[in-house]
C-alpha cells in the first residue's frame, strides 16, 4: 500500500504499512509494535527519509517516554528525520533545538493535566522565537483532546498516534506546496 497526500511520496515499507495497520486496530499492543518496528527498520538498512519534510523535534513531558518514542517511530515510518529530546528537558530547550531550520514539526506528548501549561509554553515561544509559522505543532497523549490541543495552538491533532503523524504529514506537505 502507498500512502499519497496529493503529491508524490516515497512508498513505505510494506512490512512497515502492515504492521501500522494492525497497530491501528488494535491488533498488536504498542510495546510490541514499537519492538517490530525497529526490528524491521534495521532489516531494511537505511531509512527511507524524505528530506522535503524536513526534521521532526518529538519530546515528552516529565517521565513520559512511551508516547515520545511512539511518535519517533512512527513518524520515521513515514519518511521524516526525527530528533527525540532527552526526557528532562525544559519547553525551553525543546524549542531552542526547533530553532534548526530544517526543523518543520513539533511533537510533544504528555500524561497527565499538569503540564498542559507546557504545552501553552511552547507555543508562545515558538512565536517569540519567530519559528511558530514554519512549525507544524502537535501535542498528544492522555491528557490531550482536540479542545486542549486546539487552545495549545497545535496545528493539528489526533485522536491515536498514527492519526496525529498522518496529519501532520499531510499538513508539511501542503505547507511545501504552498
Amino acid at each position: 500500500m502507498r500512502i499519497t497526500y496529493g503529491v508524490d511520496t516515497v512508498p513505505m515499507n510494506p512490512e512497515m504499512q502492515d504492521l501500522i495497520d494492525r497497530f491501528r486496530t488494535g491488533r498488536v499492543p504498542m510495546l510490541q509494535f514499537m519492538k517490530s518496528m525497529i526490528e524491521i527498520k534495521e532489516r531494511a538498512g537505511v531509512p527511507s527519509v524524505e528530506p522535503e519534510l524536513g526534521k521532526a523535534v518529538v519530546a515528552g513531558r516529565a517521565r513520559h517516554t512511551e508516547g515520545r518514542d511512539l511518535m519517533a517511530i512512527l513518524l520515521g515510518a513515514y519518511g521524516f528525520e526525527t530528533i527525540v529530546v532527552d526526557r528532562d528537558s525544559s519547553i525551553e530547550n525543546i524549542i531552542s533545538i526547533c530553532n534548526d531550520p530544517d526543523v518543520s514539526v513539533l511533537c510533544i506528548s504528555i500524561q497527565t493535566t499538569y503540564d498542559i501549561p507546557d504545552l501553552l509554553l511552547a507555543h508562545r515561544l515558538m512565536i517569540e522565537d519567530g519559528i511558530r509559522d514554519r512549525i507544524v505543532y502537535n501535542a498528544g497523549g492522555v491528557a490531550v483532546s482536540e479542545e486542549v490541543a486546539k487552545a495549545a495552538g497545535c496545528d493539528v491533532y489526533g485522536s491515536t498516534a498514527v492519526d496525529s503523524v498522518e496529519a501532520v504529514k499531510e499538513w508539511v506537505l501542503r505547507k511545501n506546496r504552498s
